[in-house]
């Protein structure tokens, strides 16, 4: 039987026993799977779109597993593709010490750190997910917590068991991805979330990827209003913490267009080629643009902020150059009037970043 579906034989138990670096999880990246807030939320969360539903929700007052939460989820993918690199036999059940997990994250090893874990893992063996992805059109009718039978010992450390749907995922090389040091240090949930979110389909592709914020909006789960949410995107691409990739937010859409690309310093790489443009303001970047590599009409000039106050509104101005080569980019952003010929125009353009 081969190591990847050595983890269906019942009876087996995986005892992790050595370091491992931390993966993700593809179908996980970029949905509404984990509250972005440090305080577990309550309120249940319904996505629905065209290609992906998620429904998440926990007993009432428990509140629902965190994306700082979800480290232990990465963690344990980690050790279970670490296993079968060497063609070791892995299980859903699983047996660690929390030092080993300490160590691996870049955790301390004090008492506020086995506190942390601890209400981690009753988070997440208490929230319920159903999903479409994966589980076809009865997905309703499929709910899973994450981990199951949780047991914490002082001789054993901790045991539990991972769900089938997680299992599958981890076991297949084409759903898993290397993840970056540098996030597990990143004190923002939706820093975090927008770093999957690029890591995902932006990956290190050259030309990045763009993504209308109304649909991130959606896609985050967020209870903020969408303008806000939006202002907190602008202050985190201004901001530039995200490792790996540079964020840039540009005219098109509802609320702007948020344009992801890699730089140097990103980790691993996406098993497979990816289109370029993702939610419903997709039209904003194809057409006449289709053809131009992203280099070609990214700002050349490095944004400066100038603060005023007008009213009780702050607006933040900055200069963009765009280069359009031969394509007319007055179709993709008619925000932006740009000329056929083969030279740098400036536009400026006032970006709303938020109400005092």
């Amino acid at each position: 039987m081969p190591a990847a579906d050595s983890w269906r034989q019942p009876d087996r138990r995986f005892v992790v026993s050595g370091p491992a670096r931390p993966r993700d999880i593809r179908d996980l990246m970029g949905r509404p799977f984990f509250p972005l807030g440090k305080t577990p939320r309550v309120i249940p969360v319904d996505y629905e779109a065209r290609h992906a539903s998620v429904t998440v929700s926990a007993p009432d007052g428990s509140g629902m597993a965190t994306i700082w939460d979800a480290d232990v989820l990465l963690w344990l993918t980690g050790q279970i593709v670490d296993a079968l690199n060497h063609n070791l036999w892995v299980s859903r059940h699983v047996r660690f010490t929390p030092w080993r997990l300490f160590q691996d994250l870049g955790w301390a090893t004090g008492a506020n750190e086995y506190r942390r874990l601890h209400g981690a893992l009753g988070r997440l063996a208490a929230t319920t997910v159903a999903t479409s992805i994966r589980h076809g059109a009865d997905w309703r009718e499929k709910p899973f917590t994450w981990i199951s039978g949780l047991r914490i010992t002082r001789d054993e450390g901790v045991a539990l068991t991972l769900a089938d749907w997680l299992m599958e995922a981890a076991c297949d090389r084409s759903r898993v991805l290397s993840v970056d040091p540098a996030y597990f240090r990143l004190g923002g949930g939706l820093e975090r979330w927008l770093y999957r979110l690029a890591r995902r389909h932006a990956g290190r592709q050259k030309e990045g990827w763009c993504f209308d914020l109304s649909d991130l909006h959606a896609r985050s789960g967020s209870l903020t209003r969408r303008r806000d949410f939006a202002a907190k995107i602008r202050a985190i691409a201004l901001a530039r913490t995200v490792p790996g990739y540079t964020f840039r937010v540009i005219s098109g859409g509802k609320l702007g267009v948020l344009c992801a690309v890699p730089t140097s310093q990103s980790t691993g790489s996406v098993d497979n080629d990816v289109n370029p443009v993702v939610g419903p303001a997709a039209h904003n970047i194809v057409g006449p643009l289709a053809d131009s590599s992203w280099d070609r009409w990214r700002k050349t000039a490095q944004p400066f902020v100038i603060k005023r106050e007008i009213g009780p509104v702050t607006y933040i101005t900055y200069i963009i150059t765009y280069i359009d080569g031969d394509s007319c980019l007055s179709d993709t952003f008619p925000t932006a009037p740009v000329r056929r010929e083969k030279e740098a125009r400036e536009a400026v353009a006032d970006r709303m970043v938020g109400v005092p």
